[in-house]
């Protein structure tokens, strides 16, 4: 296999990735519903209606597109390529979600902001999905790709500041044409989203781990399957699933709870900047307790805390002093930003355990999936929250009757308490440590360069068996294969 040096600067033209993972969806997550309801008038069924209904062209494009970057051949590699590709309809994606060219119609709109929405999701899985699978590709060792992540993620949490911050700063110099606000702020957001890429580009690269990949026979649906039989990815997928729709909750609903419940829509920027900013400051903790105790260690420690001041925020009262509601969203963050960071740093040795279950190289497909997860929990949110808003009487833009209070303040504080249980529990569950995990690796190389099942060594078979779920005689499943790579003349 090639290798390369890793340097600071690598790490950083690495990381700049995220400004546009961690930043476009959380704008979508804390404004689009609100734009939807608040500013086109689209009814709060209808806006829900688009997340959801966007994550049946997920569920078949984000895994699609994994397998897609498996198979590729380009000069510049199988991943690196999809960079250059999704510039502008990164651009062009985030632009329309923020402006309809004068279209009134509820069905008018509603299809409209669909199809932008579904074209936002393709142009975010064609850069993100070979973005989160080219790790693995760049490096093997267990500390390097946990410090990837780091400044992965450092530059995620730093881009959601700004995505928490500076569009409604935009949006409310505006504010005698709230649609133009919009339209400005996802023009300067398209292209700030959009020129990174080019950095990631020239900054990455592809360690050769074989000549060629080779791919068996089977389908798309039939990979899928042996994804799930993955017992480490399993445990990712509630994992992130159940973290990722508590973040979704909040974010989502906290504009309607400032607004509605607090009465305070000015202090927006002020809360989201104290959640924000202690995701930025967390990061580098959660690197370190990550390297010192394990990768799910930030997660556990984080969750509890998020919990704590979510039944904290159970007793706010409009009257409470604002700063109380920063203090308790900065609190928060600590939690937040633990669930970014650690689904995300151990997919890449989710894909590892793969390979020891099919003897292939399936980052793609996993990190499609992963994404697909993360879409699918904000999704299904979005939904959520939209149908509750519904049912309980929401009307935008009044002052809002007491058990539309109420449910805005349970969405707030209650669902997100919900999900950060079912996260802890499976975060426990999750066995991987470094030591385990070059057990792993060396098995990987131990297989490929011809070893036999029966002359493997009792701990390496248990550790084997405990990482896939699987009992070892149904590893290693090499079968015949065909050359299925995509060639990209580019």
């Amino acid at each position: 296999m090639e290798s390369r040096k890793i340097t600071l600067k690598s790490k950083l033209m690495y990381g700049c990735g995220d400004i546009f993972g961690g930043g476009a969806f959380l704008v979508i997550s804390l404004l689009f519903l609100n734009f939807l309801t608040d500013v086109e008038m689209l009814s709060p069924a209808l806006a829900g209606s688009i997340f959801l209904i966007g994550k049946i062209w997920d569920a078949i494009s984000d895994p699609l597109m994994g397998t897609i970057s498996d198979r590729t051949k380009s000069k510049y590699g199988r991943r690196r390529v999809y960079f250059l590709f999704g510039i502008l309809p990164i651009f062009f994606s985030f632009f329309m979600l923020w402006y309809s060219f004068g279209l009134k119609s509820q069905s008018a709109l509603f299809i409209y902001y669909l199809c932008a929405y579904l074209l936002f999701n393709t142009a975010f899985t064609m850069v993100m999905i070979p973005y989160t699978a080219i790790l693995a590709d760049m490096t093997q060792d267990y500390k390097e790709r946990t410090s990837f992540s780091g400044f992965r993620l450092t530059f995620s949490a730093s881009s959601a500041i700004l995505a928490g911050v500076v569009p409604k700063i935009i949006i409310n110099r505006f504010s005698y044409n709230l649609k133009l606000g919009y339209m400005i702020m996802g023009l300067i957001f398209g292209i700030f989203y959009a020129l990174p890429w080019i950095f990631v580009f020239l900054g990455t690269w592809e360690n050769k781990r074989v000549e060629e990949i080779n791919i068996n026979k089977s389908s798309l649906f039939e990979d899928l399957k042996i994804v799930f039989k993955n017992k480490a990815f399993r445990i990712h997928a509630g994992m992130f699933i159940s973290s990722q729709t508590a973040v979704d909750f909040l974010t989502t609903i906290v504009i309607y709870y400032l607004t509605y419940y607090l009465g305070r829509p000015q202090s927006f920027s002020l809360v989201l900047g104290g959640l924000l900013i202690t995701q930025v400051i967390c990061m580098p903790l959660h690197i370190k307790i990550s390297k010192r105790y394990g990768k799910t260690a930030p997660l556990k420690i984080g969750l509890s805390i998020w919990f704590a001041a979510m039944v904290i925020a159970l007793f706010i009262k409009p009257n409470s002093n604002i700063l109380f509601v920063v203090l308790i969203a900065a609190i928060s963050g600590i939690g937040t930003s633990s669930s970014v960071f650690v689904p995300w740093s151990i997919i890449s040795e989710v894909a590892d355990v793969d390979e020891m279950i099919s003897a292939k190289r399936r980052e793609g497909l996993y990190c499609g999936m992963a994404t697909l997860l993360r879409k699918t929990a904000q999704a299904v949110t979005v939904f959520i929250i939209g149908v509750v808003l519904q049912w309980i009487g929401y009307v935008p833009n009044i002052e809002q009757l007491p058990n539309v209070k109420l449910g805005i303040k349970l969405l707030f504080s209650c669902a997100p308490m919900i999900f950060i249980i079912i996260a802890f529990i499976f975060a426990n569950k999750y066995s991987m440590t470094e030591e385990k995990y070059y057990v792993l690796m060396d098995e990987i190389k131990r297989r490929k360069g011809g070893g036999k099942p029966e002359e493997v060594d009792i701990k390496v078979k248990k550790i084997c068996e405990e990482l896939t779920g699987l009992e070892y005689t149904n590893l290693w499943q090499d079968k015949s294969s065909i050359n299925t790579n995509i060639n990209l003349s580019v």
